[in-house]
């Protein structure tokens, strides 16, 4: 099986009301609710190493990133850790 040399990037950021799950620029889907939109990309991310998750504030500023594959630790630690204080997603 031939191996991927460029990173996917996928990333959660908002639009209007809804929060969007956009692979290397194009819209994959739209979600109500923001946790469940990184829920989506992260599962998408995970299964098309090498990949990277960016995740947007409502103002477009990054709030995380992950990243996923060979060299990257899949797993981000303690439930939450990857928050902002005050955070709710």
């Amino acid at each position: 099986m031939a191996r991927k040399r460029f990173l996917v990037r996928f990333q959660v950021s908002a639009d209007s009301l809804t929060w969007l799950v956009v692979r290397d620029g194009d819209v994959l889907e739209r979600y109500c609710r923001k946790r469940d939109a990184i829920g989506r990309a992260a599962r998408l991310a995970r299964a098309d190493p090498p990949a990277a998750l960016v995740v947007e504030r409502m103002d477009g500023t990054v709030q995380a990133s992950r990243r996923y594959g060979p060299g990257s630790s899949e797993e981000p630690g303690p439930r939450g850790a990857d928050r902002e204080p005050g955070s709710t997603v």
